[in-house]
């Protein structure tokens, strides 16, 4: 072999480690150089501390705002800081990213003990591995680590870093950042915290579910008791300090099986998501300032309609309801599904279903409206409309039959002929005028009169609500008032009704919406010694099935099915059951 074959390849392992040296090294520069913790949503995720109560002025939810990464004036609350500096890192504010001498201290301490008892890990370190990396251990994962340190170090500042770890340390039960903590384990702010309660926290970092005092309080109290000692040994508190601390009896967010408004996470975030559109904040926000957001919610009907539809057999049927005061518009109860734990889809507002006969109302208001009287008679029989042969549900016939019979029995015949009639755009117009129409353009086909079109329960519920309003519609809303600081009111709910309907042409309507009840297929929600005005609807299959009913000021609407649209085996008199329920328990309490 030629020397100078032999000499490549004696070089050539040498050179292709160093090639590879080179890519893994650029990589993990480059990444991290390009890391922006200003637009990372796990960091930067709440804008402002918030508190939502329920129209009686319960607590529901209330969250501090993460720490703001961008602003250097803002700094992480000393007790916060000294806690978790004291137990995760004492040489935090003196090393740059890498403690050579935590490390030989924690090397000496495991050998001692023959095991890993001590990490040695930095905050930088715990930071660096929270964004880039994973728990994996390996020898490769700790280089990356410890060189991603050494660069966040030198891009950013002590605070910031510590902002950015406080911000997405995992704490145990579902709490990211200790602002979540603060929430689920106390449910305070977290400028609210005790000392003894910051120790506490502090102490679950280095293994959340072990240290959870709600599986084992006994070692969460030690663990504590081990921060607070640390704070005293590194002359953060004092003796007095240290005492009192250790004494304190923690009280804790008890968990029960009891409804938990604040595991509804999507409930939560339509509140916020409402109430962020309705106010701009100019001012200079500070870590104890809050916003105090007041929904129109009442807490016990919420939880009684929740409990029942989370009860709702078959197990994995999917149920959403909504309770609208008619004369002001504001939802007093609202269920986007069974399980708020694990609930992603808002199906009050998001989920586009046929609405079935629930639709019918619009062209018998519209025949109504252009003179004809509930008592008019019509044929109701099987009719044919350029090939469309649409049949009754029932499969029955009744000939010459009354406009508020053909209601009550739910006539598929009857709505198309008075909607040919009045014209299918005067019933688009009709519908657009009640808030249908908005989330899927309605086609002029004469199926639309019997409810083949989709929309959300929300707007069809709305509808119902502007019929027990006298014939005047308002948008509905789930806040209230918005307040600063409990001290000044930056937006308030002020209703504005437009009237859509005259009263005679309600006052009909009303007719043969208890008529529904009292006679026809709406029987199973009526409720003795009260007037309930509603009305079932069914799509094909029975894949979806409605009640929408109104009982003294509220309207409630209903939807029971499968997300994915297959067929169920329940009826829309099983909607009207469950509206009865509800409303019965609910007509109880306030």
């Amino acid at each position: 072999m030629p020397p100078q074959k032999q000499k490549f390849l004696f070089y050539l392992p040498s050179l292709v480690f160093f090639i590879w040296l080179y890519f893994f090294l650029a990589n993990i520069i480059k990444s991290t150089l390009s890391y922006d913790p200003y637009k990372d949503n796990s960091i930067n995720q709440v804008s402002f501390s918030y508190r939502i109560e329920s129209s009686n002025n319960e607590v529901i939810s209330k969250l501090s705002r993460k720490f703001n990464i961008s602003n250097e004036k803002e700094t992480v609350p000393q007790l916060i800081k000294n806690a978790f500096i004291s137990a995760e890192d004492k040489r935090f504010l003196k090393h740059h990213g890498i403690d050579i001498l935590g490390l030989i201290r924690a090397s000496l301490i495991n050998l001692k003990n023959g095991s890993i008892v001590e990490g040695g890990s930095t905050i930088t370190q715990q930071a660096s591995r929270l964004i880039f990396l994973n728990n994996e251990l390996s020898f490769f994962r700790k280089i990356k680590e410890i060189l991603i340190s050494l660069i966040m170090d030198l891009r950013f500042s002590k605070n910031q870093i510590l902002k950015i770890y406080l911000n997405k340390i995992y704490l145990g039960s579902g709490a990211n950042g200790i602002n979540e903590a603060a929430k689920i384990y106390f449910g305070k702010f977290i400028h609210e915290l005790t000392l003894s309660e910051v120790a506490l926290l502090a102490g679950l970092t280095p293994a959340p579910s072990i240290y959870s005092p709600y599986k084992n309080y006994d070692l969460a109290i030690q663990n504590r008791n081990k921060v607070l000692n640390s704070l005293y040994k590194n002359g953060f508190i004092n003796k007095t300090e240290l005492y009192e601390s250790t004494k304190e009896k923690i009280k804790l967010n008890q968990k029960s099986s009891e409804i938990n408004l604040e595991d509804d996470k999507l409930l939560i975030n339509f509140i916020l998501e409402e109430a962020i559109k309705k106010f701009k904040l100019n001012y200079d926000l500070k870590l104890d300032d809050y916003i105090v957001i007041k929904s129109s919610l009442f807490m016990q009907w919420q939880k009684e309609a929740q409990k029942l539809a989370s009860n709702i057999k078959p197990k994995d049927i999917e149920v959403a309801l909504i309770s609208i005061e008619s004369n002001s518009g504001l939802i007093r109860a609202f269920v986007s599904g069974r399980s708020p734990l694990v609930n992603e889809f808002n199906r009050v507002i998001n989920a586009i279903r046929p609405l079935g006969s629930t639709f019918k109302i619009i062209p018998y208001i519209g025949i109504l409206s252009i003179g004809k009287n509930i008592n008019d008679f019509y044929y109701d029989e099987p009719t044919c409309w350029d090939g469309y042969c649409p049949r009754n549900f029932s499969q029955k016939y009744r000939g010459k039959i009354s406009l508020i019979d053909s209601f009550k029995y739910s006539s598929n015949i009857v709505p198309i002929k008075i909607s040919k009639e009045i014209g299918l755009k005067n019933i688009i117009t009709l519908a657009n005028l009640f808030g249908l129409g908005y989330k899927q353009k309605i086609k002029e086909v004469l199926p639309l009169a019997i409810g083949a079109y989709g929309d959300s329960l929300l707007n069809i519920s709305n509808a119902y609500s502007a019929i027990n309003n006298d014939g005047k519609i308002i948008k509905p809303e789930i806040i209230e008032k918005i307040e600063f600081n409990n001290e000044k009111i930056i937006w308030l709910n002020k209703p504005i009704e437009k009237r859509i309907m005259s009263k005679k042409v309600i006052n009909n309507i009303n007719k043969l919406l208890e008529k529904s009840i009292t006679e026809g297929n709406g029987i199973a929600a009526a409720i003795n010694s009260e007037r309930v005005f509603g009305k079932t609807g069914t799509s094909d299959n029975y894949r979806d099935l409605w009640f929408i009913g109104s009982i003294k000021n509220t309207t409630t609407g209903i939807w029971i099915g499968f997300d994915d649209n297959r067929k169920t085996i329940l009826s829309s008199g099983d909607a009207a059951s469950f509206w009865k329920i509800y409303k019965t328990k609910s007509l109880l309490s306030k």
